[in-house]
């Protein structure tokens, strides 16, 4: 499997979607948008809320090699006023690296969705305990306990990016030296 990426108008990436999925065999092409769970009190309830984790960008998962995906989707990107471009690496390599795609399947669920994760910190170490950072603690760069989310690092298109997740601290202990 092949994932290829996208760039279009932020807050279009549902319309591309199913714009794609006018235009293109489903049985042959598969486009989607990575999203990220959002946790948020509001009157004293605890709201979930799904959001793109990559504004502007669509992906889609196919099995076709590079040469033969860019000849059928060239059409589509030059007649859609909300498709920017492919992205690529260079000239030659197109498809999203092995490496990133696993790291971004290993994280998301089967909806390609990053569920909140629960975690502790002990002394100046965060332990998550539960949810698909577990195992992952090098990723978290940086976490905002009031609002319960947290910075990870992403490899994504050859590039660093940092993302924010959910990550809910339930417990906090200080270690005495």
């Amino acid at each position: 499997m092949y994932w290829y990426v996208f760039f279009v108008k932020t807050g279009k990436e549902y319309k591309v979607v199913q714009y794609l999925k006018d235009r293109l065999d489903q049985n042959v092409f598969m486009p989607f948008v990575p999203l990220e769970e959002r946790l948020f009190k509001t009157a004293g309830k605890v709201k979930r809320e799904l959001k793109p984790l990559f504004p502007g960008y669509v992906f889609i998962e196919t099995d076709l090699p590079s040469k033969e995906f860019i000849k059928r989707t060239s059409i589509l990107i030059h007649t859609s006023l909300d498709i920017i471009c492919l992205l690529r690496y260079s000239n030659t390599e197109v498809a999203m690296r092995e490496s990133e795609r696993q790291m971004l399947l290993s994280i998301c669920n089967d909806e390609r969705c990053i569920e909140s994760s629960i975690g502790i910190i002990k002394g100046d170490r965060i332990y998550i305990t539960d949810g698909p950072l577990k195992g992952k603690e090098s990723i978290v760069c940086k976490i905002n306990r009031h609002t319960r989310r947290a910075i990870i690092k992403l490899g994504f298109l050859g590039e660093e990016r940092l993302v924010n997740v959910s990550l809910e601290i339930v417990k906090k202990i200080d270690v005495e030296k």
